[in-house]
């Protein structure tokens, strides 16, 4: 039996117009989440459905396989790298995946991160064995909407932004707006979360008393994981970053990812 969350469906959806709606999809390791939107109101949202309705569409077949206006598609990924763009050539991407130790159950995807990186990423194909349902959706690295919406949200140098989801924690930091540090750490406990937040400051050079921890994902402000983050570092707080029009009863932290999904829309993947 399938245990999704149903966040919250706007009892104007209706499917017969959505060549006027966007899909937006993030795909994870075991499960998938979705949300519909249309223009900037958030229609729908749904969490932690397992992979399996992706291989074989039952439940959501109608929601799925809608004539939507886009698809918008982010992929977790098996292992990453950056590369700087004056740096990069497509011709050798298959030079460069060998560092990231490639299975052959793995393909390797590539596209601009921001102005100045790319990022050069493995997934596994259980992942995208079944995007064909899809009408020419817009695939992309699972990050990089939450990584522009930082971006254009003026980041401080001091701020370090974490994000929490299946059990991985994402780290992003900016130097003068311009990425500086992005990576990605499983962990179990508060504890080892609190660790690598201690390790990523001091590769970055930052005082602890100085930074600002804003988290967004699966994460609420009485978690242990932000008191005790809180006892190490300045301050720590939910990202409120808001890029669709959301109904009260959902949190702007919770849903970022996916909804930054939305700024990925014209994004050039290979």
């Amino acid at each position: 039996m399938s245990k999704h969350r149903h966040y919250f469906t706007d009892e104007s959806l209706n499917l017969n117009q959505a060549n006027s709606y966007n899909l937006l999809l993030q795909i994870n390791a075991n499960s998938f989440n979705y949300a519909i939107t249309f223009n900037k109101l958030l229609l729908s949202w749904v969490e932690d459905y397992p992979l399996d309705e992706l291989k074989d569409l039952q439940a959501l077949q109608d929601i799925l396989t809608a004539n939507y206006k886009q698809v918008i598609i982010g992929l977790a990924s098996t292992g990453f790298t950056l590369l700087p763009n004056n740096l990069f050539d497509k011709d050798y991407v298959a030079d460069i995946a060998r560092l990231l130790d490639v299975q052959d159950n793995e393909n390797v995807h590539f596209q601009p991160v921001d102005n100045d990186n790319i990022i050069i990423y493995k997934v596994n194909q259980n992942l995208t064995a079944n995007l064909s349902v899809f009408n020419n959706p817009a695939v992309n690295y699972k990050a990089k909407g939450w990584i522009t919406a930082i971006a254009n949200s003026e980041p401080a140098d001091t701020n370090l932004y974490v994000n929490i989801a299946d059990g991985t924690v994402e780290f992003l930091n900016f130097s003068n707006t311009n990425l500086r540090f992005y990576n990605t750490f499983t962990y179990k406990n508060h504890e080892e979360l609190a660790y690598y937040s201690a390790f990523v400051a001091k590769e970055l050079n930052l005082d602890a008393q100085n930074i600002t921890i804003i988290m967004s994902g699966d994460v609420n402000q009485a978690d242990k994981c932000v008191t005790y983050l809180a006892e190490f570092f300045n301050e720590v707080k939910l990202n409120t970053i808001e890029l669709l029009e959301l109904p009260q009863k959902v949190d702007p932290h919770k849903i970022l990812t996916l909804a930054a999904l939305s700024l990925c829309a014209s994004s050039e993947e290979n």
